[in-house]
């Protein structure tokens, strides 16, 4: 924490409880510009991050594999919500890049 950005909703000391896994995912979701999902089952705590994500606008990625497992209920539903199948991580870059407002000076 000396040379590094600690981001935590709780104070020091906290004691860990199993629902401040899903605050902490959504704080993640809040200061991230995209969430990738490339492993998660139907019960995953990732699920909670990817939700938020996509409730906040922020883009969500998931991986080709997942959408492919029929398995799991979750990537369609997502997909249906704005979610993108990932198959090249350079995918996320680009996307990313290009949502940029860049100034043009003339």
């Amino acid at each position: 924490m000396r040379d590094h950005l600690v981001i935590s909703q709780f104070p020091m000391g906290h004691h860990t409880s199993p629902k401040d896994f899903v605050l902490r995912n959504r704080t993640m979701a809040l200061i991230s510009d995209a969430t990738i999902i490339v492993e998660a089952s139907d019960s995953s705590g990732s699920l909670h991050q990817g939700w938020e994500a996509l409730r906040l606008g922020r883009s969500l990625f998931i991986w080709k594999s997942i959408l492919k497992d029929t398995k799991l209920s979750w990537p369609e539903k997502m997909m249906r919500y704005g979610a993108v199948e990932l198959s090249d991580p350079d995918d996320v870059l680009e996307l990313l890049l290009s949502s940029l407002s860049v100034p043009v000076f003339s």
